[in-house]
């Protein structure tokens, strides 16, 4: 099958992983698959840092109006630029990454009469609103129940998702649940290389760790003080964050009031590539905070390393994971559930052993696997043509 990708993600972070794990699962079942963006997206770029000084969109974003109706005009450039690449690609079907006020690959695919699979991985209108107020919201949640509805079919990441979609009209009919997966040739089971547990003086420790790039709604101060609650430093346990971000000056002064350098450590900004061989130090990974409808793809990549989980206690991540068989879930929030949680896993090996087991096995047994999510975007497509 030739299918055309089509996104407007500028990101370096989780999106471009996810946008690039399902074009090669795709490619590994024997599809054709070209990208149709703003930017080369497959060429590696350095990491978004939020030090450096600010784009042009981030300058845009800041004026009113000017931001909303900026992404509205793309459309004029994408639509054309994405019905030309398909006259050469003759693609069976358009496979597009949601993104706010953008109508291309929908109004492209009719112009085409090919299907297009919608790909949303947030309410993107709500979300906007949320972080940073919007002047159009209004026409921007109209035109997203509008697309989820003219779509083929409209992917969803949780089933909690999925809830909010239909709230805001879209058609159930119209939804499938896709959770994000794990490329087990990145992430799989191995063992702690000895050079990098001499580097964070971790021998004999066990270690609690969470990986991701460091932004305050991420809950990391919830977990340093849940580490001290539970009196961890004083019972052979270090914390290990892996990353880097805007949060970390205020994580480091944290960790200095609570007099836990010794044992709270920062391994500052890796690549993707490098992640697994950190993760591999972790007996225990923290899942701190988490928005109520997102899927989070770390969750899926500790599993594929069988690190038992501790993640918060609410509907979108009790999708993932069995509470009490390769996860603990804690009180959303509360830093009292988060240390008891540490603490019962951090002291008991043979259940982390057990749970262990059983977050590797769940990658398989529930299908946490891009390429399983690519068969599905393919028999989507297929369907719609055979019912064309």
């Amino acid at each position: 099958m030739q299918i055309l990708y089509h996104h407007r993600t500028q990101a370096t972070d989780a999106q471009r992983v996810h946008i690039l794990e399902i074009v090669h699962a795709l490619r590994g079942l024997g599809h054709t698959v070209e990208i149709c963006a703003l930017v080369d997206t497959e060429t590696v770029r350095p990491a978004h840092n939020d030090a450096a000084p600010p784009s042009r969109l981030a300058i845009l974003k800041n004026i009113p109006y000017l931001s909303e109706l900026a992404q509205l005009a793309y459309n004029f450039y994408a639509i054309p630029k994405i019905v030309l690449h398909a006259r050469r690609l003759k693609p069976a079907m358009i496979y597009e990454r949601y993104a706010l006020f953008n109508c291309a690959g929908v109004a492209a695919a009719r112009m085409l009469r090919i299907p297009i699979i919608l790909e949303v991985n947030s309410p993107l209108a709500l979300e906007e609103n949320r972080e940073s107020g919007m002047k159009m919201l209004a026409l921007a949640s109209w035109m997203e129940k509008k697309l989820c509805n003219a779509s083929t079919q409209t992917i969803v990441v949780t089933g909690a998702l999925k809830k909010i979609m239909i709230s805001f009209g879209v058609q159930p009919d119209k939804l499938v649940v896709v959770s994000n997966g794990v490329n087990p040739d990145s992430f799989r089971v191995g063992v702690a290389d000895p050079a990098l547990v001499h580097q964070f003086s971790l021998v004999g420790k066990v270690v609690i760790g969470f990986v991701g790039w460091f932004r305050p709604w991420h809950g990391l101060d919830l977990l340093i003080q849940a580490f001290a609650k539970a009196g961890l430093h004083t019972k052979n346990v270090s914390l290990l964050l892996i990353g880097d971000g805007p949060a970390r000056a205020d994580l480091e002064h944290l960790v200095k009031t609570l007099d836990l350098a010794q044992h709270v450590l920062f391994t500052g900004a890796l690549s993707h590539d490098e992640v697994p061989a950190h993760l591999n130090l972790l007996d225990i990974a923290v899942q701190p905070a988490a928005n109520e409808y997102c899927c989070p793809m770390k969750i899926l990549e500790y599993f594929g390393l069988g690190k038992p989980v501790i993640a918060p206690r609410q509907d979108n991540i009790a999708e993932l994971v069995h509470d009490g068989e390769d996860a603990l879930l804690f009180a959303p929030g509360d830093v009292a559930s988060l240390a008891d949680a540490l603490l019962s896993l951090s002291q008991d090996a043979p259940r982390r052993a057990r749970m262990s087991a059983n977050a590797a096995a769940a990658i398989e047994k529930r299908g946490y696997l891009w390429s399983n999510n690519a068969q599905r975007v393919v028999d989507m497509a297929t369907a719609a043509k055979l019912k064309a």
